[in-house]
Formats: C-alpha cells, structure tokens, sequence
C-alpha cells in the first residue's frame, strides 16, 4: 500500500472513525480502525459491532491495499504531524508514516481478522438536512435511560410519516418530541428505534456537516450516509442496529387541551428552579404555585438538612390556582432544550402531566410527570 493525503484530512478520518474504535475489551481487534488505499480514494473505517463508520476522502494512490492499526496510537500520533501531506505505505502489516521530518512504523494486525461492516439493504430512504437532524435529535438525545424490561424506550424513537419526521424520546418519567419537516412527501410511512449510543455518535460525527443525509433502512440495521462534495461517492456512512419491538402509543400522554397556561420568560424560570434545585432535598422536588390572579409563578422548594427557597416571577396567566410538583433535574433539562425567550407551560392539575413549549413554535414539546398530587 501506499497512498499520500493532507495531514488535516487525514486527521479528520481517523478523528470519526476512532470514536467507536475503544469500546470492546473482549475483542481487541476492535479497538482498531482498518486504513484502505483504493483507486485515488482513501478508505477508514471501525466497529464495535453494533455499529460502523466508515469514511472516504480523495487521495493520490499509488499502490493499492491496507492496514489494521490501533486506533489511539494512530490518533496521538497525527496530533502532532504538521499541516503538510502524508504519504503512508505499508511493509506487511505495518503502517509506515512519513510528514515532513517525522516518520514512524506502526505496529499492525492482519486485515482478515478486522469484521466487515454489513451492508443495509434498503427498504425505505429518505433525504435530511445534516444539521437540522442533529439539532433535533441534541434537544432529546439525554432523555431515555437504559432498561432490560422495556428496551424500546432505551432508544430514539423516528417516526417518518408523510412530509414530518418525528423524534420521540422517553424514559416513563418524562418526554420529548421534536418535529421536522421533510423536503418531500413520502409515498410509504416507516419508522423505527435508534439506541441512544448510536443517536449520540450521529450528533457528533454529522452534527457540524453540510448537505443532506441519506437515512436507508434495512431489516435489521439503519444507514445514515453523506455524500461527497466533490464527486459522487460516499464521504461518511454510519451503520447501527435497531431496536426491536414496538414503540409505546405516547401520543396517548400528551393532553388533548390544559385549562391552566403561563407564558414565562425562559430564563427567568430556568435559573430560579436551577436556585431552587440547591434546596429540594433527596427527591429532587420543586414546586411550581401558579396563581392567575396574581399574574405570578411562585417557585418553592425546601429540605430539612438545607433549608427552603422561594422565588416569583410573572407572565401571562390563564386558569385555576394550582401546585405542581416536579423533578428539577427533569426541568431545567427540558427548558435547557428550549432555546425561544419565552415558554408556555400548560397542565390541568397537580397530578397531571405538565407541558413546557417554545412561544411561537410548534415543532418541540416536552412532557414532564409531577411527582405527586398536591
């Protein structure tokens, strides 16, 4: 093999791929990235098994073939390499790097050993703007947590139908929904369940990325793919299993209508329950008074071993007087995701579930539980 690249690109490859490259102790092939020199193309690539990366730039290829190299000895290494071209080259399964006035050989393993990452044959696909999944999927990609029993609600939920892709995410407690326009109307509905690791590693590999990305769903398995700029090829492919099993109905969740609304200041609300949180004891509890005569929206929070905090705030305020009581954590979480300057939060009662979404915008909400009736 040998193969020259800009030290830049070059770093920028082994940067995504690497990201998945550590994660097996039981099978230390894994923890390496397989380096492939193809016609004026480069190839890099890892796995953990349940998910792939794969990733091509334009190169000058001389000889064709390639390497298996540990991933974090390749990645330290380029770190300190100087913005010039690399040319790599391999004497059996060794890499050898030369830049500049640097050069090493590292140590290597049999390409045969290295698994293939499967290819997804395609049921369904669908074209989205890079960046605009990403930020929907960054508003909920914290809320599911792990479970054995309920392994659907460990994941992000996509729900394609029509010209809307839904993102949903849950973990009983609590819920997010972000919607997204398509660029067309789909002729066949599809969705399924993305792990929770596997939404993260998207956000952070496509997250800063232009253009659209290809979602293809298979059987088993879901692509996210960005195509070059500069020729028609791939330039990133993402491989990860899907859950299976059904999604729960949340729509059920949602409250058709909620007698009591108020219009607050975002950031007001959010660091008064983040003043409030110093002092809510070992259940995490804030309470949020509303009072429509008043206009206000009084904050309160107390613990034996702490103390007790209150705090007011105004808006517009329509409805009945009410206490709710809430999980802080889950609060500044969801307010966190929000980034208009003013909120509508909504509720019916003290026992029932309570609505926070950004004023002037349909396309987010997120339900939170109360932790008891008042």
């Amino acid at each position: 093999m040998k193969i020259k690249i800009n030290q830049l690109k070059f770093k920028e490859g082994v940067g995504i791929t690497e990201r998945i490259s550590s994660r097996s102790s039981s099978l230390p092939i894994l923890k390496n990235i397989i380096i492939r020199a193809q016609k004026n193309i480069i190839n890099i690539s890892s796995t953990d098994l349940e998910t792939g990366i794969q990733w091509w730039a334009i190169a000058k290829t001389e000889k064709e073939g390639e390497v298996v190299v540990p991933a974090n000895i390749l990645s330290g290494f380029i770190n300190f390499l100087p913005d010039k071209n690399i040319e790599l080259t391999t004497i059996k399964n060794d890499l050898i790097i030369e830049c500049g006035s640097y050069k090493t050989q590292i140590k290597g393993f049999n390409s045969d050993d290295f698994p293939i990452i499967p290819e997804v044959a395609e049921k369904n696909s669908i074209l989205i703007n890079a960046k605009d999944l990403c930020k929907g999927l960054s508003q909920i990609s914290d809320i599911p947590s792990f479970s054995t029993t309920r392994p659907e609600i460990s994941g992000i939920f996509f729900n394609f139908k029509k010209d809307r892709l839904k993102l949903v995410a849950t973990d009983s407690y609590r819920l997010g929904e972000k919607s997204l326009l398509l660029n067309k109307v789909i002729e066949n509905d599809f969705s399924f369940i993305l792990p929770q690791k596997a939404v993260k590693e998207i956000i952070g590999i496509f997250g800063e990325k232009d253009g659209d990305i290809n979602i293809v769903l298979g059987a088993s398995q879901v692509l996210f793919e960005l195509t070059m700029k500069e020729i028609i090829h791939p330039q990133i492919k993402f491989t990860s299993r899907i859950i299976e099993g059904e999604y729960p109905n949340y729509e059920e969740i949602i409250p058709a209508k909620n007698s009591i609304q108020a219009i607050l200041n975002r950031n007001d609300l959010l660091n008064q329950i983040k003043a409030a949180s110093l002092f809510s004891g070992k259940v995490n509890e804030v309470v949020l008074r509303i009072d429509p005569d008043k206009k206000e929206v009084e904050v309160l929070s107390q613990s034996p071993d702490s103390g007790e905090y209150s705090s007011t705030l105004t808006g517009k305020i329509t409805g009945k007087k009410e206490s709710v009581s809430f999980n802080h954590r889950f609060l500044t979480d969801g307010l966190g995701n929000i980034k208009s300057s003013e909120i509508v939060f909504e509720t019916n009662s003290g026992s029932e579930p309570g609505v926070f979404k950004p004023v002037g915008e349909s396309d987010f909400l997120y339900i939170v539980m109360p932790i008891r009736a008042n």
